[in-house]
Parts: structure tokens; sequence; C-alpha cells
């Protein structure tokens, strides 16, 4: 069940873009709210549909409704246990093993972190409906720092530093081969036709995506990477190191699995048979984020050390 909202402006400022407008005076809503109202033609100028890049001026009156979503009960409590890192009464910093799904979705209809939030805690953002308190999310086999929101007004204010690329993540990786010592990888993102589980660089279409990287160490023939990514892309550190030859280990989708092994030198096989029994998931670690606390405006920063299977790794490498 659903219920609307209905807003009336007398529009009091010069020159601005509808949907800034929006935003500035209804700050309680979510950019993506705003948003789906205009694209839905529920918001008027003069009564008339509008779209969200238009200039209103002094004199105009904006209509608009919401839809104002009520509480889900669909999502099934689970005592799965979580590593808490900090928490508040706005925010709660989870550190995500390997193998946890964040929401509940095609094949993962359970046993996922949103389920594991419904079990610990009753008030937590519900902006999106079947994810409450999700504000962003990590891949399944990505291990490492995710951020939940407890309220609304929590998850607007991160999911737009998220959206302005004020919030800065690190992530570790094992990469395949000798990468150069630093770099960024750049350009446009979007889904693989051929395979929609995948995505792909592309030159003509898709989402601009850029992440810089520098190489902490190179044992052969596998590289500990540093990642910082300057866009949230779907998959995107994995298929910005397979777009340039060195896709991260243990990563089938990308290039990066057992089969690879063929091409390197017979030296390196037992190496890399047991370092796929240290680590049999994408090897990718979301190491920490900075970002700016909703509440007291204040800088924070959150880190999660290696988890063991990455610790093990690491220590294989070091001990050829």
């Amino acid at each position: 069940m659903r219920e609307q909202k209905k807003y009336k402006f007398n529009v009091d400022i010069e020159n601005i873009r509808l949907d800034k407008f929006l935003a500035e005076k209804l700050s309680n809503l979510s950019r993506t709210s705003i948003q789906y109202s205009i694209k839905s033609n529920l918001v008027t100028i003069n009564n008339k549909p509008a779209k969200a890049s238009i200039k209103i001026n002094i004199g105009d009156v904006v209509e608009c409704i919401f839809e104002n979503k009520q509480k889900n009960n669909t999502i099934l409590p689970q005592d799965i246990p979580l590593d808490i890192l900090f928490e508040d009464n706005h925010i709660i910093v989870i550190n995500k093993p390997a193998g946890l799904v964040v929401h509940p979705g095609n094949g993962n209809k359970d046993g996922t972190l949103a389920n594991a939030l419904a079990y610990h805690y009753r008030e937590l953002s519900d902006i999106s409906e079947l994810r409450p308190g999700i504000i962003h999310r990590l891949d399944k086999d990505t291990s490492g720092v995710i951020i939940v929101a407890k309220t609304n007004n929590a998850h607007i204010k991160i999911a737009n530093q998220f959206s302005n690329k004020e919030i800065k993540k690190t992530y570790y990786a094992l990469v395949w081969g000798k990468i150069p010592d630093e770099g960024v990888v750049e350009g446009l993102i979007k889904r693989d036709n051929f395979n929609r589980t995948r995505f792909k660089m592309s030159d003509r279409t898709g989402k601009l995506s850029k992440t810089k990287y520098s190489v902490e160490k190179y044992f052969e023939p596998i590289s500990i990477v540093k990642l910082k990514p300057e866009t949230g892309r779907t998959h995107q550190l994995r298929v910005h190191l397979s777009s340039i030859g060195h896709p991260i280990f243990s990563d089938d989708q990308y290039s990066g699995g057992k089969s690879r092994t063929k091409s390197y030198h017979v030296k390196y096989t037992g190496i890399l048979k047991r370092l796929f029994k240290c680590i049999d998931r994408v090897a990718l670690h979301a190491e920490s984020i900075e970002f700016t606390h909703p509440f007291n405006k204040k800088k924070v920063s959150f880190s999660a050390s290696f988890p063991k299977d990455f610790t093990k790794a690491i220590k294989l490498l070091e001990s050829q």
C-alpha cells in the first residue's frame, strides 16, 4: 500500500532548476524520489508536466505528488551475526564477510545482510522498500566496510554524498601479473548485451567510471593493489582491472579464474594451486571508507582488517 502526499509551492526564487528547487524545499525526500515523481509526470509547473532540468522563476506555481511508502514487512528477520565496527543513533558501520549478499534479489530470497539487519534492529531507514537501511552495496564475494542508515535523514544525506562523489573508499585486491606501479583506469561502463550479469568498458555508451590504483607489493605472479574508486559503478573495480589485462585473482566472471593459470609459466603452477585453496572467492576487500557524519557534520573514517582468507593468501605469497 502507498499513500500520496501533495505539495504546492509559489516559486520565490529566480532562474533555478526544478529538481534543485524541490530538493531544497523537500529536504526530507531523496533525490531518487524527486526524480521518479518528475519522470512520472507527477510534478507540474503552471499545470503543465515538466522536466527536471527546466528553469523556474518567481511567480511560477509548482505542484507535485509524492508516494509515501508504508513500512515493508516482507524482509524475513534472520539471526545472522554482524561484525559492527561503529554504531550510534544514526548509522551502523559493518564489516561484511565475503559470501554475504547485501539484500534479497533473484536467487537470494533470504540469508542476506538485509535479513540480518531486520533481526537485530527495529529502526532502519525505509526509503528503499526492499532494502531497509541499505545505502550502498558490496558484491557478494567482496568483504569489508559498508554503511547502514538507521534514519531516513541519515540515509538521504549519505546517499547524496555518494552522488556528489564526496565519499572516499579504499579497496585492496590480489590481481594477476605485474601491474604498473600506479595508474588510472577510466571510461564508460555498460552492461554486456551478451551476458546480462556482466559489465564491460565501452567507447560510445555507458556511465562514466574512474579508478586510481597503486601497487603495494608484487610476488610473482600476483600483485597486491590498492584501489581508490572515484565513481561507484556496478562491478567497477573488477571490470577496470580486467580491462587492463590484470583481472582480480579468482574472479571467474572477469577472466581471473583458474583457467588463467595456463597463461603463466609452469613454475608458478604449484603456488597458484595453493593460492586458490587459500582464497576461493573474488580477492577484493573494501578496506576503508571516509564520509561526513550526517548528524554532527564531522569527517569520519572506518576501516576493516583483512579477513582470514586474504591474510592467509598474502602470507603464502610472502613465503615463496
